[in-house]
C-alpha cells in the first residue's frame, strides 16, 4: 500500500494561520452588524491578533532556517506578510469604533465586512489546495474570485463615501467615518494582495 506523501510543514503553518484569519474574521461580522451591542466583543479581536503574530513570527523564523522550501521562500514571506495584514486591517476596524464613539452602524459597513468575510473563505479555499497548485485549478479560480469581490468592495465604499458627503451629520462624525471606511477597504484590499501572492507563485510554476 502507497504510503501518503506528508504534507510540507509551511503548507501547514499557511493553513493554520488561515484558521486564525477566517474565525476573527466571522467575528469581525459579528462586531460591525451589532455594534454598539458587540462592542464587548472587540478585546477577542485583540486576542485573536496576537494570534496570527505569533503564527506569522513562527512562519518566518522557520523561513529563516530553511534551506529547501515549496515554493519561493520571498513569496511565502510575502504571503505571510498579506495574510496576516487581513487581520491587522479588521482589528483595527473594530478598535476604532470604540474609540471613535461610534453610536450606530451604516449600512455600508455591514456590506464591507460581508464582503471582506467572503474574500476570507476564497482565500481559505486557496491556502487548502495551495499544496497542490501546480496542477489543480481552483487555486487559480479562487484567486480570481477574490479579484471580483475586491471590485465590488471598491463600489460599495464609493458609495459610502457619496453617502457620507451627502447625509446630514456632524463633522466629527463624518470624519469618523471616512477613516473607518479607509480601513474597512484597506481590509478588502489586503486580501487581493494575498491572492495576488498567489497567482505570482502559480505563474512561476507555467
Amino acid at each position: 500500500m502507497a504510503r501518503l506523501k506528508k504534507e510540507d510543514e509551511f503548507y501547514t503553518m499557511l493553513k493554520d494561520l488561515m484558521s486564525t484569519i477566517v474565525t476573527s474574521t466571522e467575528l469581525y461580522v459579528d462586531i460591525v452588524n451589532g455594534f454598539p451591542e458587540s462592542q464587548s466583543m472587540i478585546p477577542q479581536m485583540k486576542v485573536y491578533e496576537a494570534e496570527s503574530d505569533e503564527k506569522a513570527r513562527i512562519i518566518f523564523e522557520k523561513l529563516h532556517a530553511s534551506f529547501i522550501t515549496p515554493f519561493d521562500r520571498e513569496d511565502i514571506s510575502d504571503l505571510t506578510f498579506k495574510l496576516d495584514d487581513i487581520i491587522d486591517y479588521t482589528a483595527s476596524v473594530a478598535i476604532r469604533f470604540d474609540l471613535f464613539n461610534v453610536q450606530s452602524i451604516r449600512e455600508e459597513a455591514k456590506q464591507m465586512a460581508e464582503l471582506t468575510l467572503a474574500a476570507v473563505r476564497e482565500i481559505e479555499t486557496i491556502i487548502n489546495h495551495l499544496p497542490n497548485y501546480k496542477n489543480d485549478p481552483i487555486v487559480m479560480e479562487r484567486a480570481h474570485a477574490v479579484g471580483l469581490i475586491e471590485d465590488e468592495g471598491d463600489g460599495v465604499y464609493e458609495t459610502a463615501l457619496r453617502r457620507l458627503f451627502r447625509d446630514d451629520m456632524d463633522g466629527t462624525e463624518r470624519l469618523s467615518w471616512l477613516r473607518l471606511f479607509d480601513r474597512m477597504e484597506n481590509s478588502i484590499d489586503a486580501c487581493e494582495h494575498a491572492s495576488r501572492v498567489v497567482r505570482t507563485v502559480v505563474m512561476k510554476s507555467a
